[in-house]
Order: C-alpha cells, then sequence, then structure tokens
C-alpha cells in the first residue's frame, strides 16, 4: 500500500492583529496561504479600507509525495471594492459589500515545499470570473463546460486520487488533484432553464500548476439550489474501487426550500465523466422534519463510503448521521444515527459569523475504524467530540471530548486518520478572556490541534497552534441581523482583511 505523508498540515482563517504571537508554540509553524499581496489591494499599513483580497472557508488536501499541497478559499480579490465606485454603480451606500454578479471566488494557493511557503496562483482557470471571455484550457474537458460559461462560486473542496492511464489507476501514473467548487452560468454563456448552483470539478495532473476547464459533476435546473458539497478520492489500492471519485451534496429545492435531500454522484474516469444524481437521503423540510446539510465522505480499505451529514428533526433534534455504501455508490444503507447533537448557535457569544455542527469523518486505512468529529454546545460551551465505529457504520461509541474549557468556546473542527492510524483533530476556539485583549469584545479565536495514538480511547493536549489571534468582530456574515457598518467611513483600515493561513505539525 502506498503510504501518505504523516505530517499534519491545518488551514486556518485568520484576521490579522498582532504581528507576533504572545504564546510561543512547540510543533508548529504559520504560513500565509494567499501570499503575495494581490496588486493594488491595501496592505495592512496603508489608509485605504476593505481590501477586496478578502477570503474565508479555506480546504486543503495534501499530495502522496508529502512535497505537494493545494490549498483553496473563497477568495475576493476580484471583487469590486465596498461602497460607490465604477462596478457597484455612484449611488451604491458605503455598506454595499455584497459579493458582486458575475466575479467569481474559487482561489487556489500551492506549496511544493510540504506547506512551508505558498504560492498565490489567483482565481481558478477555466471559469469567466471578471465578466470576459475566457480562452479554453487545454485538456480533455475543454468542452464540457464551454469556457467563460461558468462562474466560480466558491465553497471549494480538494481531493487527491490516483491518476488513471491505459485504464488503470495506480499511483504510479501520478497523483490527480480535484477541486469542487461551487459554479454557476454567467448571463452570456446561460442555458435555457439553467439558473441556480451547479457542482462544478476542475482537475489538475501537476499539483495545481495548471487545471483544465471545470467538469459539471451535478447539474442544477429551475431554481434548484446546490450547496455544502464535499469530495473524496479512493486512495487505497487494496479498494476495489481504487481510483473512483465521490461527489455528496445538499439540493435546495424551490416552493420555498420545503425540500433538501443530500445527492451523490460518482466518476470511474478520473473525473471526466459523472453518474447521474443518486438521492441518499429522505427530502422533506415540514413541520415534523428538519433539513439534512453539512455532508462528509471518506472510504475504507474495502472501498466501503462513509457519507455523513447532520439530520434535523424537529421532533428529535438534531444527529449526526452515517449512510454507507459497499457497492462503489450504487446503493446506500438506510442512516444510523451517530450521535443527537446540540447545534451551536449561529453566531457564538462575541462573535458575527455564522457557525455550524457540521461534521468531518476520516477512516483507518489498517483496521478500518472509522471516526466522526463535530463541534457541540450540549455542555453549554461548544466542544469538539469524537464518536468511532468498529464496525463498518453499523453502532457508534457514545461522543469523547477532545477539547477542553482551556480553550474556550470551540468550533470548525476538521478530522483525519494518518497512515500509521493516528487520529488528527483540528479546531478554532474563542476565548474571551485571552490575555491578548484584541478588540472592543476583549475576545480572540486561536486554532488548536490533538490527536490520538490508541483509536481514540485517549486523546493529547490541545496544542495552540496559531501563532496570532484573530478579532472576532472584525468579521460579519452578512445574512445575520446586526448593524451594518459603512466600511470607507466607519471601520478601521484593517477591517475584514481576513486571510488563510496553515500550520504545519510534526507529531
Amino acid at each position: 500500500m502506498r503510504r501518505f505523508p504523516i505530517a499534519v498540515l491545518i488551514a486556518v482563517f485568520a484576521l490579522l492583529i498582532a504581528a507576533t504571537s504572545a504564546v510561543a508554540v512547540t510543533g508548529a509553524t504559520d504560513t500565509q496561504a494567499n501570499n503575495p499581496q494581490i496588486a493594488g489591494d491595501a496592505t495592512s499599513g496603508t489608509t485605504a479600507r476593505f481590501p477586496t483580497n478578502k477570503q474565508n472557508e479555506p480546504t486543503i488536501a495534501i499530495a502522496p509525495d508529502g512535497a505537494h499541497v493545494i490549498a483553496g478559499a473563497n477568495d475576493e480579490q476580484k471583487q469590486p471594492k465596498c461602497g460607490p465606485g465604477p462596478q457597484r454603480g455612484a449611488t451604491a451606500p458605503g455598506s454595499d459589500c455584497s459579493f458582486f454578479p458575475g466575479v467569481g471566488t474559487s482561489a487556489v494557493y500551492t506549496s511544493s515545499d510540504g506547506g512551508a511557503t505558498f504560492t498565490n496562483r489567483g482565481m481558478l482557470p477555466g471559469y469567466n470570473d471578471t465578466g470576459a471571455a475566457v480562452a479554453a484550457s487545454a485538456g480533455p474537458l475543454a468542452t464540457s463546460a464551454p469556457a467563460g460559461s461558468l462562474v466560480s462560486d466558491g465553497d471549494p473542496v480538494i481531493a487527491f486520487g490516483p491518476k488513471l492511464r491505459n485504464g488503470t489507476f495506480s499511483w504510479a501514473n501520478g497523483a490527480r488533484a480535484y477541486y469542487a467548487s461551487l459554479a454557476a452560468f454567467s448571463a452570456a454563456g446561460r442555458p435555457g432553464n439553467q439558473f441556480a448552483e451547479q457542482i462544478s470539478v476542475s482537475i489538475s495532473d501537476d499539483f495545481g500548476g495548471s487545471w483544465y476547464d471545470p467538469i459539471i459533476a451535478a447539474q442544477s435546473h429551475g431554481n434548484i439550489f446546490n450547496d455544502k458539497e464535499s469530495i473524496w478520492a479512493d486512495r487505497n489500492p487494496a479498494s476495489p474501487f481504487f481510483g473512483r471519485v465521490y461527489v455528496a451534496y445538499t439540493e435546495f429545492r424551490p416552493i420555498s426550500e420545503t425540500a433538501e435531500p443530500v445527492i451523490f454522484v460518482s466518476s470511474a474516469d478520473g473525473g471526466l465523466t459523472w453518474s447521474g444524481q443518486k438521492q441518499v437521503s429522505s427530502a422533506f423540510n415540514n413541520r415534523s422534519r428538519g433539513g439534512r446539510q453539512g455532508t462528509a465522505l471518506r472510504t475504507g480499505p474495502n472501498g466501503e463510503i462513509y457519507l455523513v451529514f447532520e439530520d434535523s428533526d424537529n421532533k428529535l433534534g438534531s444527529q449526526q448521521v452515517v449512510v454507507v455504501s459497499r457497492d462503489g455508490g450504487n446503493s446506500f444503507s438506510k442512516k444510523t444515527t451517530i450521535s443527537a447533537i446540540t447545534d451551536l448557535a449561529p453566531a457564538i457569544p462575541g462573535s458575527n459569523f455564522r457557525t455550524d455542527s457540521f461534521a468531518s469523518v476520516g477512516v483507518d486505512q489498517n483496521t478500518g475504524a472509522a471516526y466522526v468529529a463535530w463541534a457541540d454546545a450540549g455542555s453549554g460551551s461548544g466542544r469538539i467530540l469524537v464518536s468511532r465505529s468498529t464496525n463498518g457504520g453499523q453502532t457508534w461509541s457514545s461522543a469523547a471530548t477532545v477539547s477542553t474549557s482551556g480553550e474556550g468556546y470551540a468550533f470548525f473542527q476538521g478530522l483525519d486518520v494518518a497512515p500509521n492510524g493516528r487520529i488528527d483533530v483540528g479546531y478554532q476556539a474563542l476565548k474571551a478572556t485571552d490575555p491578548t485583549t484584541f478588540g472592543q469584545g476583549n475576545a480572540t479565536i486561536n486554532s488548536y490541534y490533538v490527536s490520538s495514538t490508541n483509536g481514540g480511547l485517549s486523546w493529547s493536549t490541545p496544542l495552540r497552534v496559531s501563532t496570532v489571534g484573530s478579532d472576532p468582530a472584525a468579521s460579519a456574515q452578512n445574512n445575520l441581523q446586526l448593524p451594518k457598518p459603512a466600511p470607507p467611513t466607519d471601520c478601521p483600515a484593517q477591517f475584514g482583511n481576513s486571510d488563510i493561513f496553515v500550520s504545519k505539525i510534526s507529531p
């Protein structure tokens, strides 16, 4: 079996508010993924307000060689500046910072030295992200989505799989990167009855240096809105489905969003073509049943697919559930409840941004044990919980709490399992009594790491991996009912300049 890198990379969203850390970190280093500064964009030393290269919702994947890393994020480097201007109009209010129609947001950052440094490669190629025509890229996908017809809409997820050559998947052929993104048809390139979000997948065979034009893995029609996608490739040569690529997402259907099933698609030819859309959950969202969101995918050593998502039931409350396929995604089991959960508040105390309890999943390729992590507010504060299954997802253990009160209110976790069976969990936490005391709220956000080397029976002491804290008051999600500032006049110079940082840990 091909061995994969042991080093752990954690991508974190950060708002720079200091040049140095108040607490020394052992075993971790920080690197800004979205460097260099975009030409013409405001830097921290200027008085220009609300820079256009804000980033959020990071994703990261490590190639099998351990040296090459690809990260992605929602990146606003092409967005027009807030307030009045040539694109938003002379009469636009100063508080207008909305996403501008037809301007893309899916960006790529690559590393060839194991995450020590990153190259900002700008927006994902092949999309019409500025409203101008886009030349077709070379490669077998050039005609699958006509050049300039799609706009990238973010929500990026990246996975590596083996390349296909002469009908056979093998790591000896090289590694193929898959970048899943939401995508909408541009006004000029929109075919009939295609209005809302598609799920697109871009492919790179050179570790993110170049990309084929995106292919639509999951179509939309009418007013259906596909959202919150996940992607994974079966990386285990012993699996009967080695090399297959899987995508799962929520399909928000019209009529007041009364239906939102989880949908699954797959590819058996390296992402060139995709299966029909398969519904793997119920759809109704009414008075007795809630919705289903937050998909996460992983595969086991025998090719089994674990598809985890949050299932809301208005009578039973929210639950983490899993459906399992043992035939390459042709069929799935009925859902199994992993645990009842208490959702985090849409905005945790002291912050202005959305949070959720969506889970992540990892599988030990040696033992087949599966692990699921999520953030839970059942204790009255955010904590990171982990549950495990040793029988193929049929039953799950009581959840173990892996974060502590010392880090504060924990949220935004990610779990994976290393080739040697070590379980790695990264998360963020907000602490109102942080001695750095940045911002009016006297609160900061930091990133942490914990691990287990005995199958989740015990966990390491949380390690702070961020060398710089973030001010939770400096980022607000547009849909929250909070007073809107006018950035050009009401905000300090660095307001909103969020960046993506990567912490490299060698456990």
